[in-house]
């Protein structure tokens, strides 16, 4: 997969980045910086094209998600992880995500397959992944979803649904709303790093 990472010296803990559709692998560069400079970064670039667009996963007609397509692409990425922590300098449970749209649906199912691995999850206007997944146990992650209240693309009640699902599998779910459509905030990013503060420093 198309990625690039960049190392820490201060942490064997890293930010995984993955972007919103039509993104790159660098596009959440800047989110992790303002959220914690000092951890590692490797950002990964979906291989999915969609009109053009890079996609982690690939939607149905009407636009809904695959899930059969989510959940093939979901082990591909978990076999790329294995693969990028025996080149790169992390340790492989010290994973945060950090994922906006396509990619924070992505690091909802990432989660939702493998939780043993990753830490924690900034999930930036994500809608509600793999509903009917309960197998999953979330007692060791704190997860922080963002949504829009006037979000034409993804219904704010999405987020919601993803908390209590989230929370009902044992993780520990703090969201914010913002009163604003589908893009990034300043505001927002802000919240996410006042709970990144309060929740691991």
């Amino acid at each position: 997969m198309k990625h690039f990472f960049h190392n820490s010296s201060e942490s064997d803990q890293v930010f995984l980045l993955l972007h919103g559709t039509g993104g790159r692998e660098t596009d959440l560069l800047s989110v992790a910086g303002k959220v914690d400079v000092s951890l590692s970064v490797l950002g990964v670039r979906g291989d999915v094209i969609e009109d053009g667009r890079f996609r982690y996963f690939s939607r149905k007609i009407d636009g809904s998600i695959d899930e059969e397509s989510i959940r093939a692409k979901t082990i591909d990425l978990l076999d790329f992880l294995n693969q990028a922590a025996s080149i790169y300098p992390f340790n492989k449970k010290n994973i945060h995500l950090i994922g906006y749209s396509n990619g924070a649906n992505m690091a909802v199912s990432l989660i939702l397959h493998q939780p043993e691995i990753f830490k924690s999850a900034i999930l930036l206007h994500p809608s509600h992944p793999l509903k009917s997944f309960k197998e999953a146990r979330l007692d060791a992650l704190d997860i922080f979803i963002t949504a829009g209240a006037r979000d034409q693309m993804v219904l704010p009640s999405e987020a919601v649904q993803l908390k209590s699902h989230l929370t009902n599998l044992g993780a520990r779910v703090s969201l914010h709303m913002t009163d604003y459509g589908h893009e990034i905030r300043d505001s927002e990013i802000t919240e996410a790093t006042k709970w990144w503060n309060k929740t691991f420093k």
